[in-house]
């Protein structure tokens, strides 16, 4: 079997050598329909596919909240149950959003540095949050006798109004109103981090969930001995919270989330305007690609048949003269199947490598709007695997068709005009 396939292969590589031209010709006409096509789908898969990407990594675009404050009430059960999800890719209770204003100072402020408290919004995160990252990690909780054992993560923007960074120490004023007397606390941090201007832009500080209740605690009057804090009534763990913040695992899961949410009677708020925008112009260029495609596959199905019933028509003594020496009719469809096969590969090794230089060309073009490891214009090895595949495939049915037809080829009518 082994050896009719290896000379199966000898002879269509012999006639394809005879008659080069001819052959050239067909790769060139292969490349030539396969090559746009790789560069559109490469358009699509770098660019579409790099503003996608782009959107996934920003924290904002799949943040999902409520919008009424107080309108539900939602307890651990709750929360497990998000965490459950796995369209959700982090969620975490919130305090009372003016329960969580807090003043910093810098704990030792640099030479000439002025001494202005930064009011800034004290959140609650956690490790696996998208914003604070592996951050929220190192924070620790505000646990033990002393007020001083917690730590925050800052936004760029407050860390810079500080004038402070990762390691440094800040202290965090807050103030009550008990019994009429007004009770200042100053709580010291650490900075555990700051994070990147593109994490937020605003001027925030990050602590451990302990942290954030234990300030909203104090604000409600309550003893919080883990800030040093006796005076009040005693403070008992939050049995459920009036708001959360949640970030869905990718743009694509935001309106299934968002919709399951608002189900259950929760009014959310989310970016899906903007998704819906970058979502539909992937869908509307998937469609356009399709077309494209569909009309280049149509012509190149019939440009194929028709040079291969030709080139087979002007074969058909040399088929006979083989049938006669011994070789079956299965060689008639073998012959034309296995010459196919060869000049799709090297239509495609050609397209492939005209599609990497038009990819180098409009990456080029495009270096000043893409960051590193983004390409305007890009396709997988398996993509191309795919294509070179579909050409094949494309190539080999139309050659077997007409093999097929060239097996009623009489021999003997065929010799006579030898």
């Amino acid at each position: 079997m082994t050896g009719r396939l290896v000379q199966l292969l000898r002879l269509s590589l012999a006639d394809l050598r005879g008659e080069w031209p001819v052959a050239l010709a067909q790769v060139i006409a292969i490349a030539a329909v396969l090559t746009p096509l790789l560069v559109l789908f490469g358009l699509h898969q770098g660019a579409i596919g790099t503003l996608i990407a782009r959107l996934d990594r920003d924290p904002a675009m799949r943040l999902i909240t409520p919008e009424a404050t107080g309108a539900n009430r939602f307890d651990a059960a709750w929360f497990r149950e998000m965490a459950g999800n796995p369209d959700v890719a982090f969620v975490i209770p919130s305090t009372r959003l003016i329960a969580g204003q807090i003043d910093l100072l810098p704990a030792a402020p640099s030479p000439g540095a002025s001494r202005v408290e930064v009011r800034t919004s004290l959140i609650p995160t956690a490790p696996g949050d998208p914003v604070t990252g592996s951050a929220a990690a190192s924070m620790g909780t505000p646990s033990g006798a002393g007020a001083g054992a917690g730590a925050v993560v800052l936004s760029a923007r407050a860390a810079g109004r500080l004038g402070v960074a990762a390691g440094d120490g800040v202290t965090a004023f807050v103030e009550r109103v008990r019994g009429g007397r007004t009770e200042p606390l100053a709580v010291p941090l650490t900075v555990a981090a700051v994070l990147a201007a593109q994490n937020d832009g605003g001027t925030t500080a990050y602590g451990s969930l302990a942290l954030v209740e234990a300030v909203q605690d104090f604000r409600d009057g309550k003893a919080v001995p883990a800030l040093g804090v006796t005076t009040g009534e005693p403070a008992h763990a939050a049995a459920d919270y009036p708001l959360f913040r949640l970030y869905a695992r990718s743009i694509r899961s935001v309106q299934p989330v968002a919709a399951a949410l608002e189900a259950r009677g929760i009014t959310v708020a989310t970016r899906r305007a903007e998704i819906a925008s970058a979502l539909s112009l992937d869908d509307s260029l998937r469609a356009v690609l399709l077309i494209i495609s569909s009309l280049s596959v149509a012509g190149y199905i019939v440009a194929v048949t028709a040079g291969q019933w030709g080139n087979l028509r002007r074969k058909r003594r040399d088929l006979a003269i083989l049938n006669l020496a011994g070789y079956g009719t299965g060689w008639m469809v073998a012959f034309p199947v296995a010459q196919a096969v060869v000049l799709a590969a090297a239509g495609s090794v050609a397209a492939v490598a005209g599609f990497a230089g038009a990819a180098a060309a409009i990456n080029t073009l495009f270096q000043a709007s893409i960051a590193h490891g983004e390409a305007a214009c890009r396709l997988d090895a398996a993509s191309l695997l795919a294509a070179a595949a579909v050409t094949t495939v494309l190539s080999t049915l139309p050659a077997a068709a007409v093999g097929l037809a060239f097996r009623r080829i009489d021999v003997n009518e065929e010799l006579r005009h030898v």
